[in-house]
């Protein structure tokens, strides 16, 4: 399971990247959830919900107020 430290470490680690890498970066993962399964409760749809939204201004607010 993946630990709220790790999930940050990721993030900053994904933030980081160029667009292109992180398009590298997904078709990975892409790969590897078509290989040894998804996860049910994984949406990889790209539209963006309510929730969705939320939770990324709550990640940016955040990380802005680290990065200052």
């Amino acid at each position: 399971m993946l630990t709220r430290t790790q999930a940050k470490e990721i993030l900053q680690t994904l933030q980081a990247l160029p667009a292109d890498k992180l398009a590298e970066v997904y078709d990975y993962m892409t790969f590897l959830r078509e290989r040894y399964g998804q996860h049910p409760g994984i949406d990889v749809s790209d539209v963006w919900s309510d929730e969705d939204i939320n939770d990324f201004m709550a990640t940016s607010l955040g990380y802005a107020d680290h990065a200052i």
